[in-house]
């Protein structure tokens, strides 16, 4: 950071949203800090010197762990500069809590936080543990499943962005468990890649025919599995989130929502665990629009998005359930935990400063859970949620009220 600069308001910021910052004056003392741990990402600041101590160390840093640089210039020869250091973002400065979060959320760092994942499906426990290893030295989260039986719940569990199937094995054969995989809705869209030594074209067009994304012939190179897997897990994940996903927030949309709501009480009733879900309002958000302007309300939205998906867990569903209202399914937890989360990530939210030209403001919301003990579908969970969600807006708003809370 610049010398006199205070960063204590950024670093709590990045807090709120579940980052532990920890902040270096000197670059000598970042290199001494990388010595002794690996962090998520190294922010620095830099005016583009030739004598810049942090530019002679950035190539080092870039090698270790993802860099991001901040600067006051935005000229071609720096852009360009920050490219040849390795650096895989370049912030404006001032530097912004919520720019930073969305590289760190949404950019090419997004995969070391949450890695691709690919479902191997192959009866042959030692290629199966072989294409994991492989996969997991370039860091996709590779499980692997020698029961085809197995496979639809370990879809559900997993939530993979890429199937990579034996064509031919014993109890089935990968047609038939694609066609399997296919009748549900919700996964009809995942990539499946068939590992076969079959090379007749008339059968891989046959597979090809029923939504099958390719072909990788027994025995395959590392170097191919890899450069196939990756790329077509990165387009899958990529092209999902346009089609399930809010365009303004980047958060589920409300049919994909209820969709995937579906699917976990299902899961729940079956498993007997406990769900709760959480419709969550921007209190007096009108005024935001009228008082700031609507860019300074879809930037609170885009903010309150950000918040949910770096506070929540990787299994919580969050979508932008209209205008704005949230929801969020908490598989797994009980309505007082879900309580607890809720009023914890309500007083925090309310700390942020939110941006609207050259002023700033807080901003609050209110919240209402209900849980499969008091609801028989998703209907009667939505509508007892809606009921608590009023009834915290008539208590005064800026609060979470729970049924049987």
């Amino acid at each position: 950071m610049p010398v006199g600069i205070d960063a204590g308001p950024l670093q709590r910021q990045l807090a709120c949203f579940g980052f532990e910052v920890t902040l270096l004056s000197q670059a000598a003392k970042l290199a001494r800090a990388l010595q002794e741990a690996t962090p998520v990402a190294v922010v620095a600041f830099s005016e583009f010197a030739d004598n810049d101590p942090i530019i002679q160390l950035a190539p080092a840093v870039s090698s270790t762990c993802p860099l991001v640089l901040t600067s006051p210039r935005r000229d071609f020869p720096v852009r360009l500069a920050a490219t040849r250091l390795g650096a895989c973002g370049l912030l404006d400065w001032p530097l912004q809590a919520n720019q930073l979060v969305d590289l760190l959320r949404f950019g090419d760092i997004s995969e070391r936080r949450d890695p691709l994942r690919v479902l191997i499906v192959e009866d042959m426990a030692s290629l199966a543990g072989l294409y994991t290893q492989v996969l997991a030295a370039h860091g996709v989260e590779a499980t692997s499943e020698t029961n085809p039986e197995k496979v639809p719940e370990r879809i559900e569990q997993l939530s993979p962005d890429l199937i990579l199937m034996d064509m031919y094995m014993p109890q089935c054969n990968g047609i038939e468990l694609a066609k399997v995989i296919r009748q549900q809705r919700l996964l009809d869209g995942i990539p499946i890649v068939f590992l076969s030594v079959e090379k007749r074209q008339v059968v891989q067009l046959d597979a090809l025919t029923l939504g099958i994304d390719g072909f990788l012939t027994k025995p395959v190179a590392p170097e191919e599995l890899v450069v196939t897997v990756i790329n077509r897990a990165r387009r899958y994940r990529k092209l999902r989130s346009y089609i399930a996903n809010d365009s303004l927030t980047g958060l589920l949309n409300h049919s994909h929502l209820h969709g995937q709501m579906d699917s976990g009480i299902l899961r729940a009733r079956r498993d007997s665990l406990p769900l709760s879900l959480a419709m969550l309002d921007l209190d007096y958000f009108k005024r935001i629009n009228d008082t700031y302007g609507h860019q300074a309300g879809d930037q609170v939205l885009l903010n309150l998005a950000r918040f949910l998906k770096e506070r929540l867990r990787r299994t919580d569903l969050v979508g932008r359930y209209g205008g704005e209202e949230f929801a969020i399914v908490l598989g797994g937890m009980p309505i007082m935990r879900a309580h607890q989360i809720m009023d914890s990530l309500r007083q925090d939210f309310s700390q942020l400063e939110q941006q609207a030209e050259n002023r700033s403001f807080r901003q609050t919301f209110s919240v209402g859970i209900s849980s499969l003990q008091t609801a028989e579908d998703s209907i009667s969970l939505v509508q007892q949620a809606d009921e608590m969600l009023y009834r915290a807006k008539e208590e005064g708003r800026n609060r979470v009220e729970s049924r049987g809370g």
